[in-house]
């Protein structure tokens, strides 16, 4: 009777540990759909190959992207390309067919939402989705990264970050983006890059900085150091370095000597 209750225990394991695997790789490439453009669709969002250095489009930024409508000029869908911005959210995505609509976070989609102005996070007409996707956290755990949806944002929220992915244009999303003249805009553009290949926390780009180089109103120092300032008499600013309360870098820019803003110099 034990042996007999223990075989059953037994393939009860095995049998949760093949329901599991079939989770983890039984959704093909094109999802989980008859429609032929959805899988078109699908076949895009699930590519798992690295770009090369000559795929990537080193004219496409993130403006460009933001600005862009279907028909883009000066890119194309199914280029490589790698941008900058500040992230403003992190979050599970929806059921989708792409993932064969799995409920497990692991096996579903990561939206980041990203915008070049932290004082723009509420502002859904100029936030641009990059989306992680179970494929690249797969190849990314076999390399000792860790892209879960909590690891991804403890790591990113509230940074700068540099992005590197495939763009893609996600017309599910188009009329939900700005400029289509819909009320439920959640986003600023339906180009993202998707999947992400690569990201990396960076520092913010002077292009995202109105004014980043600011006259300067005091007395020059006297220790002739020319630390934080440019050769034409003028203090270059940079990024605070303290932390917020909620644990994130200050996004106020300074020209202090020690790289702290007036109110984390208090």
């Amino acid at each position: 009777m034990k042996t007999l209750h223990q075989l059953i225990i037994a393939a009860l394991i095995f049998n949760s540990m093949g329901l599991l695997l079939a989770q983890t790789v039984d959704c093909p490439q094109e999802g989980r759909t008859k429609l032929a453009h959805i899988q078109a669709l699908n076949l895009k969002k699930n590519r798992s190959d690295f770009p090369r250095a000559a795929d990537i489009n080193t004219a496409v930024d993130f403006a460009k992207l933001l600005a862009s409508k279907e028909q883009p000029i000066g890119f194309a869908e199914g280029q490589a390309a790698t941008i900058i911005g500040f992230v403003s959210n992190v979050k599970i995505g929806a059921l989708e067919t792409c993932n064969c609509k799995q409920k497990d976070h692991w096996l579903r989609d990561t939206h980041i939402e990203l915008t070049l102005d932290p004082m723009d996070e509420g502002n859904k007409e100029k936030l641009l989705v990059v989306e992680v996707t179970p494929r690249f956290r797969e190849q990314m755990k076999k390399q000792g990264l860790d892209w879960s949806q909590k690891n991804l944002r403890d790591a990113f929220m509230g940074r700068w970050v540099s992005v590197t992915g495939w763009i893609f244009y996600d017309a599910n999303h188009d009329d939900e983006s700005a400029g289509h003249g819909n009320t439920n805009v959640w986003r600023g553009s339906a180009w993202e890059l998707h999947p992400v290949t690569s990201i990396q926390i960076t520092v913010r780009p002077k292009s995202a900085v109105p004014n980043a180089v600011i006259h300067a109103t005091t007395k020059p120092p006297t220790d002739n150091s020319n630390e934080g300032r440019s050769g034409s008499g003028e203090s270059v600013a940079k990024q605070c370095t303290a932390l917020t309360l909620k644990g994130t870098r200050c996004s106020r820019m300074t020209t202090n000597a020690n790289s702290k803003c007036w109110q984390h110099s208090k």
